[in-house]
């Protein structure tokens, strides 16, 4: 497999690289080892465990015997030709549905199978989780009937035998909640109007499961609209999620009769809610919330204690539980030095041990610590950011500034290969977390309106600003690395401030916000993403000329650092036409620059040898403009 990367790798440019270069701490070829499992959930009795990953030349499932201690690949990953379809069969996701039964998903269809991986029944196209978890003899699962995702099923996983539910009217499915029995009881359905961008958000709930269904709220599309989680035994009350009235996503009562938010059930001042765990089928069991570090509370005393006890063995960790907290249970431990470990814990006697990892390349104690800093915007907003450092760290050093995507997204505190991969060869790593950035409050998040390129571009260079300013970064070695909005704000950032930066890499970046207003996107053929758009930028003809001031294609003239631009031929989000532009444009302008278009992918790098070859490119650019340390072809790809 390596000799086969290597000849795809020198099909691709690649800067030339001395052999006394490579570098002391972790390698491409380290950080992007396939060879590691990406899930693993255990079985109601505790005795297997099921794990997705990669088994040497495809995917597949791994299942573990916890007595045995041995191990047995039940499904691989292969090209199939089914219902007049070819694809690339891999699993991506089990489910136990009991000790002896697992559903599997396969992206288009899923099916149950038994624990020598044979095939028992097709059961539709993806699994939603376990329609009856108060009975353990059940094997009866919720499922979507169709790719779309719009039609919920209840199925006998070991039979094939389905029910579909009904709807209250036309409509697309976009959220839905049950009661404990698995009977559908509540749905936001979305319906656009045919020959205008104009989609309304309905709120049904019926009282009973045969009873009929009731609209509870209308909405706008682009409203800040309550979508249901959970239906209680309780009558005339759901469980929602929404932000009404606060600074952040919380889980509110519902008073059905009354048609009104009442209390917030859970909810966090300045955080917003990430995940509830237990809202399909059950009472909430436990509420993530996603600040800076993602923190759990448990609402059952139990699985509290348990979770205490873990957190006291791994320290510094997110610990993540599952299985029975009286009987055998499986941890997942991570950090932002450790891609992750699955322990088995056996409770009673709360010995724990590894069974499997994420990336065994990896040594945790090479890597380097992500921190948490804040610092004010020129405008006085405090901005949340995230500061790797590299293991030398005399005087002000060379700065890669990592913007991510979206941008109403965010980055995290775990281990994250590209931000390893530069530290550990050489670089100061800033990734802020500008205005815009989701999960840090609804305020935060619509502060990002209508700002591209200008109050977000301000909370990336004030960043830079205070960095200078504390002697960390030097104000002459800085760059500007991001994919898809982070790839628009590198491009920027090269056209607005100059001479802030030695270089910059933009991959899938948007070039123009006029152009990205009217190509041929994923979301400008959707009628909810148009609208979206609408609402976040207004008629993109009124806004011309607002727009061309921030649109880097306008202003190539301007970049004076050297830049390398990378873009995937398929890509449907940002459009090819894209990259293709903003190169012609650099060439036309005598720019120093460097274009890479990436065949086979999209808008985002799927392949391990399309990521092996992203990341020796930009570290080599990065050496050659910043002084760091080189990456080794060989010793990563041969």
């Amino acid at each position: 497999m390596r000799h086969h990367l290597l000849a795809l790798i020198l099909c691709f440019p690649l800067h030339s690289f001395a052999a006394d270069d490579m570098p002391a701490g972790l390698t491409i070829a380290q950080a992007i080892d396939p060879l590691g499992f990406t899930s693993a959930v255990l079985s109601p009795d505790g005795r297997h465990v099921a794990a997705l990953g990669y088994t040497g030349h495809e995917a597949g499932l791994v299942l573990y015997d916890t007595e045995t201690r041995k191990t047995a690949v039940l499904v691989k990953g292969r090209y199939v030709s089914e219902y007049g379809r070819v694809f690339q069969k891999d699993p991506l996701r089990a489910t136990w549905v009991s000790n002896d039964l697992i559903a599997v998903d396969y992206g288009i269809w899923a099916e149950s199978i038994d624990l020598s991986g044979k095939k028992v029944a097709e059961i539709g196209v993806s699994v939603i989780g376990k329609a009856e978890p108060a009975r353990p003899d059940s094997t009866s699962l919720l499922v979507y009937d169709d790719e779309g995702g719009q039609t919920l099923a209840k199925v006998d996983a070991r039979t094939g035998k389905k029910r579909k539910f009904d709807y209250p009217s036309a409509g697309k499915l976009r959220h839905w909640a049950f009661d404990r029995l698995g009977n559908l009881r509540a749905v936001t359905l979305v319906d656009s109007a045919f020959w205008s961008d104009d989609t309304k958000v309905v709120n049904w709930y019926r009282p009973a499961p045969d009873a009929p269904w009731q609209k509870l709220a209308e909405f706008q599309i682009t409203d800040d609209y309550w979508t249901p989680l959970r239906v209680p035994d309780e009558d005339g009350r759901l469980l929602v999620m929404s932000a009404e009235g606060r600074e952040t996503r919380a889980v509110f009562s519902y008073d059905t009769v009354q048609r009104q938010l009442k209390e917030v059930v859970y909810g966090h001042p300045s955080q917003d809610l990430a995940v509830v765990k237990g809202l399909v089928l059950a009472e909430p069991s436990a509420v993530v919330t996603m600040g800076m570090k993602p923190e759990q509370h448990w609402l059952d005393p139990q699985w509290s204690k348990v979770q205490q006890r873990i957190d006291e063995a791994l320290p510094g960790r997110i610990n993540v539980l599952s299985g029975n907290p009286a009987g055998k249970m499986l941890v997942y431990s991570y950090s932002d030095q450790d891609p992750g470990v699955w322990y088995l814990l056996e409770r009673k006697t709360m010995h724990m041990e590894p069974i499997l990892y994420r990336n065994r390349e990896v040594d945790p104690a090479e890597q380097r610590a992500m921190e948490v800093m804040r610092y004010p915007a020129r405008d006085g907003l405090s901005i949340p950011a995230y500061l790797t450092r590299p293991v030398q760290q005399a005087g002000p050093m060379p700065t890669v500034v990592l913007v991510h995507g979206g941008p109403a997204v965010r980055d995290h505190w775990n281990w994250d290969a590209e931000v390893q991969l530069l530290a550990a060869h050489g670089y100061l790593v800033f990734q802020p977390q500008f205005r815009g950035s989701a999960g840090f409050g609804k305020v935060f998040e619509q502060a990002g309106k209508g700002e591209w390129g200008r109050a977000m571009q301000d909370d990336i260079n004030d960043g830079i600003a205070a960095l200078v300013k504390q002697g960390l970064a030097d104000p002459s070695r800085i760059c500007i690395v991001g994919a898809s909005y982070g790839g628009y704000a590198a491009l920027w950032g090269l056209a607005r401030d100059p001479d802030l930066y030695r270089c910059g890499v933009s991959f899938a970046g948007v070039v123009d916000i006029g152009l990205m207003l009217r190509d041929r996107s994923d979301v400008n053929r959707n009628t909810i993403g148009r609208q979206f758009r609408a609402r976040d930028f207004g008629d993109a003809e009124a806004n011309k000329n607002r727009y061309d001031e921030v649109s880097p294609l306008q202003h190539v003239a301007r970049i004076k650092a050297p830049l390398m631009l990378l873009h995937g031929e398929n890509d449907r989000r940002v459009p090819f036409e894209h990259g293709r532009r903003m190169a012609e444009a650099l060439r036309k302008h005598g720019k120093v620059h460097e274009w890479h278009d990436i065949p086979q992918e999209g808008h985002g790098l799927r392949y391990v040898r399309s990521q092996m070859i992203y990341h020796a490119n930009v570290l080599g650019f990065l050496a050659t403009h910043l002084g760091g340390r080189r990456p080794l072809v060989p010793a990563d790809f041969e």
